[in-house]
């Protein structure tokens, strides 16, 4: 698949192998558990889904919740910010995950709308790259395509988020060298564009010398074997970030239906409590306070 401007864009399953689980598939399968509850008489469990990079804290908040409160949400494969909010106005979901700000047409048809997770915008290599640091100089190098090799000589292979996904935003707004450079890579036909959290990540553990960005949550929460690499010079920790020494950071909300039921209240208490902040911060992300609480 080719994306804009001639990068091409590469999709991965969570077993690695080539593919596409779609929005499609997605909305049938709803469909599908919504019948079994259904015809078995069980309680249908909170339902929660959205984007790909709050996927696994999620599925840790939703164990240690069953763990606690006697009830086991379930966590769905990636929809997408937007496919989040789309299902949670529609009723299919309960709580929607966004890594992004809603637009105003989204932001209507939802209720709440939480920031629950803080964490660094991390760069991140495949395990067997030598090297430890890279300054915006060597980045706006790679993604121009004049810097082709790690310091050891083997070939240094940039992937790519989507243009416009948040995380490449982020990224852009570092420097305006590097915003230019980023431009001047999705142009470029050698390079690979990946669509979700998961696809990215993929990616980097199976491509030697691949290079790319993503959450430190993500990292964390996900158990991902890939090389960290250091901004400049400074490490990406939650302790850089609560001190404010780290530029690149990442806001991940709940997003509430416009009248939620008590099950989904209890359930975001939880993420708000102190048990459910360990969840949080365990799996490489800060809670910040909560609007009111």
């Amino acid at each position: 698949m080719t994306g804009r401007g001639g990068a091409v864009v590469a999709v991965y399953t969570r077993n690695g192998q080539c593919g596409l689980f779609g929005e499609v598939d997605v909305w049938r399968w709803l469909g599908i558990l919504a019948m079994i509850w259904s015809l078995t008489g069980e309680a249908e469990p909170l339902r929660i889904g959205g984007t790909g990079g709050a996927l696994g804290v999620a599925e840790a908040l939703a164990e240690r919740y069953g763990a606690c409160c006697g009830e086991s949400p379930r966590v769905l494969p990636s929809l997408g910010t937007g496919g989040g909010v789309r299902a949670l106005a529609d009723g299919r979901l309960d709580i929607a995950l966004a890594g992004r700000a809603l637009s105003a047409v989204e932001r209507r048809r939802v209720g709440e709308v939480l920031v629950f997770a803080r964490t660094p915008l991390i760069l991140a290599a495949h395990p067997g790259v030598g090297a430890d640091s890279l300054d915006v100089a060597q980045l706006v190098a790679i993604y121009r395509g004049e810097r082709v090799t790690w310091p050891d000589g083997t070939p240094c292979r940039p992937v790519l988020r989507a243009e416009y996904d948040t995380e490449t935003m982020l990224l852009r707004g570092l420097d305006p060298r590097l915003d230019a450079a980023l431009d001047r890579a999705f142009a470029r036909p050698d390079l690979v564009v990946t669509l979700t959290a998961q696809d990215n990540a993929a990616v980097l553990r199976r491509v030697p010398g691949s290079f790319g960005y993503l959450t430190r949550m993500q990292w964390v929460a996900e158990s991902l074997s890939l090389r960290v690499l250091h901004l400049g010079g400074r490490a990406p920790t939650l302790e850089a970030l609560a001190a404010g020494r780290y530029p690149l950071v990442a806001e991940f909300t709940l997003v509430l239906a416009t009248a939620p039921d008590e099950r989904v209240r209890r359930f975001v208490d939880f993420v708000f409590s102190v048990a459910g902040r360990a969840v949080v911060e365990a799996n490489g992300a800060l809670v910040p306070p909560r609007p009111g609480g």
